[in-house]
């Protein structure tokens, strides 16, 4: 698993005031997935199955208020405890997600039931329920722009290709526009790693470090990118479905917004494979919109 970063050993005591007495007595061991925290299923002596989670992005508590919201929305685990750093969290069986069209169906119900969670204004969630602007990020026109001109972005991307990006975000400032009017609950990070799946239906939503009121078209987007093309009917009905108005350029939408995260990528110390197939991914996304990547 390629990660933002490394792993971090489990220390019983972190979890001391939850387990109490038990504490000495735990075991543990690392479960796979997850690009930014240490996840552990951990057994109490008396069978007690929990997830003891490290985080090393993201505030154990803004997570745990965030899946009091949830849960009445899509499945997910509850936060049974919260310390510095570190959570306790019921434990979910199942695999992660492998498309089929029942589950592609599912997925986009569920964002779209996130969809119809809204908040005052866009931004980042607090712990006290109120929202703050996203630092850095005053629109997607701004922002995207400005990951454009990062200097370690442009160490992986041409300046030819910045050009035909720039272009793209001018043909399409009303779109951007409309994407920072977006107010719903959005997970941040709804990828197959993050849907755990029982008995053929999805049971739980897991990491929800990226959580923020915004756009959903981010949701959606952060699937199909790890969904071949074959899969967005079953997907899209799922969101129609549930009652998601999709405009005929839904899939765009997706893509375009998509782009701050292979841009947001190429900035930080994911390894640099990773980051080549990120700058794959926004050549298509030019050459898909009829802007040659090799043209001046």
């Amino acid at each position: 698993m390629d990660r933002r970063y490394p792993i971090q050993a489990f220390d019983p005591e972190r979890f001391a005031p939850f387990f109490g007495d038990s504490t000495k007595l735990l075991k543990h061991e690392l479960l796979p997935g997850g690009a930014c925290n240490s996840n552990y299923l951990v057994h109490t002596p008396d069978g007690q199955r929990t997830l003891c989670r490290l985080h090393q992005r993201g505030q154990p508590q803004l997570e745990q208020f965030v899946t009091r919201i949830a849960k009445d929305l899509v499945p997910c685990p509850d936060y049974l405890w919260v310390g510095d750093g570190v959570s306790v969290q019921t434990f979910i069986d199942g695999t992660h997600f492998e498309p089929t069209k029942e589950l592609m169906h599912q997925a986009g119900e569920l964002i779209a039931r996130l969809s119809q969670f809204t908040f005052e204004r866009p931004g980042d969630l607090q712990i006290d329920g109120s929202i703050q602007p996203i630092n850095g990020w005053p629109s997607y026109q701004q922002g995207l722009t400005d990951l454009l001109h990062n200097a370690t972005v442009k160490t992986y991307l041409s300046s030819a290709i910045v050009r035909k990006c720039e272009q793209l975000l001018a043909t399409h400032t009303g779109t951007l526009a409309d994407f920072d009017r977006c107010r719903s609950l959005v997970h941040g990070d709804f990828r197959p790693d993050n849907i755990l799946v029982a008995n053929g239906s999805i049971v739980a939503v897991l990491d929800w470090e990226f959580s923020h009121s915004g756009c959903s078209y981010m949701d959606i987007g952060n699937l199909l990118r790890h969904l071949s093309p074959e899969w967005e009917r079953p997907f899209r009905n799922g969101l129609t479905d549930a009652g998601f108005e999709l405009p005929d350029d839904w899939r765009f939408r997706a893509a375009l917004i998509d782009l701050s995260s292979h841009l947001e990528f190429l900035t930080s110390n994911r390894s640099d494979a990773f980051k080549q197939q990120c700058v794959k991914r926004i050549e298509a996304l030019i050459v898909r919109n009829g802007v040659p990547v090799n043209s001046g």
